[in-house]
């Protein structure tokens, strides 16, 4: 079996000089090569997720009864059609 990340390295995501799957390198692929500038800061007024926010734990509220009140719609509806 191959190894295709060596997770003995800090980034082993990061391509090495020289062959990489049998093809040469030419040019390390950085972000600036397929970002747009500034795409890793946020605007003012704006903040970072922030994991067991209020804002995160309403948002689960309303997504946990929406699914629940789908699947009582979908059980009525099997038992009227039948």
């Amino acid at each position: 079996m191959k190894h295709w990340l060596d997770l003995s390295k800090d980034k082993p995501w990061e391509k090495e000089e020289g062959l990489q799957f049998g093809i040469p390198n030419k040019k390390k692929i950085t972000t600036d090569d397929y970002m747009q500038k500034g795409w890793d800061s946020s605007p003012p007024g704006a903040h970072p997720y922030v994991r067991g926010s209020r804002h995160n734990k309403v948002g689960m509220w309303i997504m946990c009864t929406y699914y629940i009140l789908f699947i009582f719609m979908v059980i009525r509806l099997i038992f009227l059609l039948n």
